[in-house]
């Protein structure tokens, strides 16, 4: 069975790193996980994939040593078992306005008593039908994770409860939507924003949970660590592709011929 190297990192009181995968490229995903990153973000709220494309990375991340995390589109969970059986360890959840979608979630990702999973023991996450069933249920109960998205203002009210629900593992400020939906395109050191991340934190500290964040800064992670912040997406694909391309193109053009 599969165990979740997220869970267990955060039950140890140590930090997570991610990197987003922005490409549905079966060698970029192996190697984020080679690298020695915990987890791989998957996005499928903003692209289109092919369960059987969705299989192939969650292997190749599962293959390299790191947990599959899949951003769900938003309210429409009717996939979520199909991604745990193929062997993701987490869910994310964007855009979320209140507290009843994250237990309608919870209930869905969970096995009983917990939730109202379905049973299905013939695929990754139960060795392939070799899991003992009882067993199988206790240890996917246990080593799959939900991560809730702050990053609308209808949410705000509810990060608290949120924090407190059973089920419930991670907060994530998404500064980017939440900044466009609070009309602060952009300003990510906004006192309203800046606000926000310290309600999460704060809420995630007095319940058990990690809060998480994109944020690669070192200073601003030792900041985030103090108030409750155990989750760090370091960076994307994109970002790495896109940088390594600059730098090139930037280094080659500063060159002179002799």
């Amino acid at each position: 069975m599969l165990t979740s190297i997220v869970k267990k990192k955060i039950a140890a009181g140590e930090a997570v790193n991610c990197v987003k995968a922005c490409y549905a490229d079966l060698e970029i995903t192996e190697m984020i996980g080679q690298a020695g990153f915990d987890c791989v973000w998957i996005c499928l709220e903003h692209r289109r994939l092919d369960p059987s494309v969705i299989k192939s990375l969650i292997l190749a991340g599962l293959k390299s040593g790191c947990d599959c995390m899949m951003r769900v589109k938003p309210r429409d969970h009717t996939d979520l078992a199909y991604l745990l059986e193929a062997g993701a360890r987490g869910v994310m959840l964007p855009q979320v306005r209140d507290l009843e979608e994250v237990l309608r979630v919870v209930e869905m990702m969970k096995f009983p008593p917990f939730g109202r999973r379905g049973l299905d023991t013939i695929h990754t996450d139960a060795d392939m039908g070799k899991a003992p069933l009882k067993d199988y249920l206790e240890h996917e109960n246990e080593n799959t994770f939900l991560m809730v998205q702050i990053e609308t203002p209808e949410v705000v009210p509810h990060i608290d409860a949120i924090a407190a629900a059973p089920g419930v593992d991670m907060l994530f400020v998404g500064l980017g939507d939440l900044s466009a939906n609070m009309g602060l395109v952009g300003q990510m050191d906004h006192p309203k924003l800046r606000e926000v991340v310290q309600q999460t934190g704060e809420a995630c500290l007095r319940h058990g949970k990690a809060a998480a964040i994109n944020c690669s800064d070192p200073k601003e992670r030792s900041r985030l660590w103090e108030q409750g912040y155990r989750f760090f997406n370091v960076a994307s694909d994109f970002r790495f592709i896109r940088g390594g391309l600059d730098d090139s193109i930037r280094i080659a053009k500063e060159w002179e011929s002799p």
